[in-house]
């Protein structure tokens, strides 16, 4: 017709355009970090397998970690009671200072009572609870007390396994038994719990402090 040739095109259906893909050669396309992690980085490892063996390696690491520390036992923080029980017996004396806020008060038999009870938690709160000393606490109790000064005196008692004696030389020493109680006075001097009238404020003098060994024995 007219001198022109007629080319019939196959005529496409309405489902087959709309499953036809627009850009052909970037549906094929495999994005750039996805094709990275497919990349031989040596001999014959790719990336995904290096970051999935550092990952489990990881998590290895992280768990034997935690198993060793649930199993492990410092040496420093484990003692046999019994041991203790039977070690060499430590013994100190000493003398503190108590100041009240009405220093010409006359304390009853009641208020006295107070003061050996209150003083004697805290000496045993104090060295129960040394990270130094706790271990081979024994107790402490407050003795007496002196009116003409207002001084309490006390006794402590510790135990030493044979094994450590010569280790807690220098720990069961005057000085080092008496400076962990005159540290604890000096961060709080007060004595709290005492209900005693007309000394509603009561303290203890860490200058005052003084501890003498009176015995060391099996």
């Amino acid at each position: 017709m007219n001198g022109h040739e007629t080319i019939d095109l196959p005529a496409l259906s309405n489902e087959e355009r709309e499953h036809e893909p627009l850009n052909p050669e970037a549906h094929n396309e495999t994005p750039a970090y996805f094709k990275s992690c497919f990349e031989t980085v040596f001999w014959k490892c790719k990336l995904w397998m290096i970051l999935t063996s550092a990952f489990l390696v990881l998590i290895l690491v992280t768990i034997l970690s935690l198993v060793f520390y649930s199993v492990y036992i410092d040496e420093d923080d484990y003692w046999d009671p019994e041991s203790i029980a039977n070690g060499s017996l430590h013994n100190f004396t000493g003398i503190l200072k108590i100041h009240c806020t009405n220093p010409d008060l006359e304390l009853s038999e009641s208020a006295f009572k107070l003061i050996f009870e209150n003083l004697s938690k805290r000496l045993t709160d104090v060295y129960s609870h040394s990270p130094a000393l706790g271990r081979y606490f024994v107790m402490a109790e407050v003795v007496s007390f002196s009116k003409e000064n207002n001084s309490a005196s006390y006794l402590l008692w510790f135990a030493v396994p044979p094994e450590t004696e010569e280790f807690m030389k220098s720990r069961m020493s005057e000085g080092f038994v008496m400076n962990i109680l005159r540290q604890n006075i000096y961060d709080k001097e007060e004595m709290d719990g005492l209900n005693i009238p007309d000394c509603t404020n009561m303290t203890l003098d860490p200058t005052s402090l003084s501890v003498t060994q009176i015995q060391t024995g099996e």
